[in-house]
């Protein structure tokens, strides 16, 4: 029962707080500078367009979500190829055993 307690003690002791707070600031300040680039590189690209500085961050969360969807489906294909290549390999390692090799 100590254990238990011990470790549900040291899990309630970490700064959960403090964590999400960095996690939220990194994501906020990559989003931010993405969405600078973004509309930087709009700038240099199309000179007559006037991009309005305050989209950079909205631009920035967006080209987040976007490559966290992308890696989601990539994730996702690969987590199918896994498993059609391991009923693959057991119904090869079952054919093997049926035939007696």
């Amino acid at each position: 029962m100590n254990t238990i307690t011990g470790l549900l003690v040291g899990i309630l002791d970490i700064p959960w707080k403090t964590i999400l707070s960095q996690i939220l600031t990194f994501l906020y300040s990559l989003a931010h500078y993405l969405g600078l680039l973004i509309v930087y590189l709009l700038g240099i690209i199309l000179p007559t367009a006037k991009v309005p500085a305050d989209l950079a961050d909205p631009i920035g969360y967006l080209v987040l979500l976007t490559a966290f969807v992308v890696l989601a489906q990539v994730a996702k294909k690969v987590a199918w190829i896994v498993v059609i290549v391991g009923w693959a390999l057991i119904m090869i390692r079952i054919f093997l055993a049926v035939s007696g090799h």
